[in-house]
């Protein structure tokens, strides 16, 4: 195959159109260097390229109204984002059991797990993108950060029946709900879905 013919068919498999213009490649070619250039072949390359171009825009066709009639598998997507829910909300359960036996003494300035191994940071993030902590209500949170900011009276006159273990872990629970339901600096609700952002 001549070089014009293999630059025919190259830019014409490339374009997204599939229109050819002899006189726009003669002229293209041309300006390249290539100033001897022979109708016959031009010609030949042209049949050629498009009896494949008219082949590849059929077949490229055929999977493009195939994939017009397929629907978004709406059961399968719910199905999949149920399950992944579940799982987070597992796990974020079964972080909370089975750290509730090494809590420190609550302290709002520091942090209830270890941040220097991967178990403390897991357990501090995927109790952070708990998805149950949509459930609380803004008057349940508020009652919460009240907790918080008065941790210290807490901690020293406690409750009858309650060890500093028992309130401290009642106090990081309560922080990490206030602190996903209600802003920081303004103390405005957070909307839902902005909860689970860690």
């Amino acid at each position: 195959m001549s070089c014009a013919a293999r630059i025919l068919t190259s830019s014409i498999a490339r374009s997204s159109t599939l229109q050819f213009a002899p006189k726009r490649v003669a002229t293209s070619l041309r300006y390249r260097g290539k100033s001897t250039l022979d109708a016959s072949k031009v010609k030949k390359a042209t049949a050629t390229a498009t009896g494949e171009a008219s082949t590849a825009s059929s077949s490229a066709a055929k999977p493009a109204t195939d994939a017009s009639s397929d629907s978004v598998p709406i059961g399968k997507t719910v199905a999949a984002m149920t399950l992944a829910i579940t799982t987070v909300m597992g796990v974020a359960a079964v972080a909370e059991v089975a750290t509730s036996q090494s809590v420190p003494t609550f302290d709002p300035k520091k942090e209830r797990f270890d941040q220097s191994s991967f178990i403390g940071r897991f357990s501090k993030m995927i109790l952070a993108c708990d998805p149950f902590l949509m459930t609380y209500s803004d008057e349940t949170a508020r009652a919460y950060k009240e907790m918080v900011d008065d941790y210290e009276n807490l901690l020293k006159n406690l409750p009858n029946g309650v060890t500093e273990q028992e309130m401290s872990r009642k106090l990081w629970e309560a922080q990490r709900i206030s602190s996903a339901a209600l802003h920081p600096d303004t103390g405005d609700t957070i909307p839902l879905p902005f909860r689970m952002s860690g």
